[in-house]
C-alpha cells in the first residue's frame, strides 16, 4: 500500500457524514442570513489533536509530485476533522497566484520559500500583442494542468466512498481581474491608469473573459454545477472567489472605472465572494452593494476601519468569512465565520 492510500484509508475510516452534513446545513443558514448562535467557528491556530501522523511535504515538492500535492491538501482537513469546527472537507490544485497569468502568456517560477511568482511582461508593446491575440487556449501555461491535477485528485479519492463523495475540489487561485492584469503587466499599470487608460481597460476586458471561460471549464471538469463551492476554511455561495488585492492601492474612483465593473461580470455570471489584503475603506461600501456578492474575506481587519466595514457589510446582508473574534461586535449573530487562536 503506498503512502498516499494508506492515509486515504486512515482518514476515510473516520469520517463521519453527519458532521460534514451538519457544517453545510450551517453554511447554508449562515448565507441565509439566519440568526446562530454560536456564530459557525474555524480555529486559526490549531489545539492538540489525538492523531497529527500525516505527511507535511515541502510546497516545492508538490509543485512536481501530485501525490504530495494531495497529501499537502488533505492535511488542514484530517486536523481540523480532530477539533470539530466549520472547517469543510476541501481541496484545490496549489499552484498559487501564477494560473491565469500564465495561460495568458506571463513566464513564472518557483522561489526557495513562497509560492510561485509571475515575471511581468516586458513592456508596453507586450501587452498589446497580448490584448490582440484574444482569449488564449485555456490548457497553456498552468491551465491544463489545474485540470489534470483535479481529474488525479478524483481518480485518487474514487476508491473511498466517504473522502469521495464530502471532498470538494474548489476551483484554484484564479485572482480577480485586476490583479491579474498587475501581475501580467507589473507597475507599470498604475502610471497607464493616466497615460493610456484604454489598454488597461482592453487588457482588463481580455482578463475578465479569459476568468469567465477558464471558471466555465474548471466547473465542467469537476462536475460542479451547484450554486456553493468551497474555499479555503469555508463552503461559500456563489462559484468564484475574486481576489481585490492589487485594488487597494487605488482611489475610490479608480477602483469603480477600474476594478468594479470587471468583477461585477464575473460575478453575474457565477455569483461568488470577494477576498481583499491590506486596507479597502476606500470602497468597502461601493464594493458591498455588487451584485451577486454574498461575502467577503479581509486578512488585516486591524488595517481597516472596522466600523465603516461592518456598517456596509451588515446593510447589504454579506457573509463576512473568517475573521478573527476580537473584530465581532458582541451582539453579532447573523453572518459571520468566525476565527479562533488557541
Amino acid at each position: 500500500m503506498s503512502q498516499l492510500q494508506e492515509h486515504l484509508r486512515q482518514f476515510e475510516e473516520v469520517i463521519d457524514p453527519d458532521r460534514y452534513d451538519a457544517i453545510e446545513q450551517a453554511y447554508r443558514n449562515l448565507f441565509a442570513w439566519q440568526e446562530m448562535d454560536p456564530l459557525p467557528y474555524i480555529w486559526s491556530s490549531m489545539p492538540p489533536v489525538a492523531d497529527d501522523d500525516w505527511p507535511a511535504p515541502a510546497y516545492n515538492d508538490t509543485v512536481a509530485d501530485r501525490e504530495l500535492m494531495l497529501l499537502d491538501q488533505l492535511r488542514p482537513c484530517f486536523l481540523h476533522h480532530q477539533v470539530g469546527d466549520h472547517f469543510p472537507l476541501c481541496i484545490r490544485a496549489n499552484y498559487g497566484t501564477v494560473i491565469l497569468p500564465s495561460i495568458l502568456g506571463a513566464e513564472w517560477q518557483l522561489t526557495e520559500n513562497s509560492m510561485p511568482w509571475a515575471h511581468h511582461l516586458p513592456s508596453r508593446d507586450a501587452i498589446r500583442a497580448v490584448v490582440d491575440r484574444g482569449i488564449p487556449d485555456l490548457r497553456t501555461g498552468l491551465g491544463g494542468t489545474c485540470l489534470d491535477t483535479a481529474s488525479y485528485y478524483r481518480e485518487a479519492l474514487a476508491p473511498y466512498a466517504k473522502l469521495a463523495h464530502y471532498c470538494r475540489i474548489y476551483h484554484p487561485d484564479l485572482q480577480g481581474p485586476f490583479d491579474v492584469a498587475h501581475l501580467l503587466w507589473g507597475p507599470d499599470i498604475f502610471l497607464c491608469l493616466y497615460d493610456d487608460p484604454d489598454l488597461v481597460h482592453r487588457l482588463l476586458d481580455l482578463v475578465t473573459d479569459t476568468y469567465v471561460a477558464y471558471l466555465r471549464a474548471w466547473r465542467e471538469h469537476v462536475d460542479e454545477d451547484q450554486p456553493w463551492t468551497a474555499h479555503w476554511t469555508f463552503l461559500m455561495r456563489g462559484a468564484a472567489m475574486l481576489r481585490d488585492d492589487t485594488p487597494v492601492m487605488l482611489r475610490t474612483a479608480q477602483y469603480e472605472e477600474f476594478v468594479k465593473p470587471y468583477d461585477q461580470r464575473i460575478l453575474d455570471e457565477f455569483g461568488g465572494c470577494i477576498h481583499y489584503c491590506g486596507c479597502g475603506n476606500q470602497f468597502i461600501e461601493s464594493m458591498s452593494t455588487s451584485r451577486n456578492l454574498y461575502g467577503v474575506n479581509i486578512s488585516q481587519p486591524d488595517w481597516n476601519n472596522m466600523e465603516r466595514f461592518w456598517r456596509a457589510v451588515t446593510a447589504n446582508h454579506l457573509v463576512v468569512l473568517g475573521i478573527d473574534e476580537a473584530y465581532v461586535p458582541a451582539d453579532t449573530r447573523r453572518g459571520v465565520v468566525v476565527q479562533r487562536a488557541y
